[in-house]
């Protein structure tokens, strides 16, 4: 596996856009995440379901939930959880990573 190929960046405009309620978002302030995999084997089970935790927590960290009370926020940054995740695992190009991300019903 390459080295580009072992990282991935989670970057998210929408939950930015949104939330805050402006048309567009600079570059700069997408938030985004890298996760490392290289270190994990994806013919595994094992480290297929590794893979999908750190990028469910990465979603997490660059969509943050933010004050429960405002339901408009949760769910925008459900949303955008969902999104920034699916996207990841697309992007790993991984049959195994794609079955468990749908038996998990996009939902981490």
């Amino acid at each position: 596996m390459t080295t580009v190929a072992s990282k991935l960046v989670l970057a998210v405009a929408g939950l930015a856009a949104s939330v805050s309620g402006l048309a567009a978002t600079a570059a700069a302030e997408v938030p985004s995440v890298t996760v490392r995999y290289d270190d994990l084997n994806l013919s595994t089970a094992a480290g297929v379901d590794q893979l999908y935790r750190r990028i469910s927590m990465a979603a997490q960290r660059v969509c943050p939930l933010g004050d429960l009370r405002d339901l408009r926020r949760v769910q925008a940054a459900e949303r955008c959880q969902a999104a920034a995740l699916a996207n990841a695992v697309n992007k790993v190009n991984s049959p195994s990573l794609a079955m468990l991300h749908a038996a998990r019903g996009s939902r981490g």
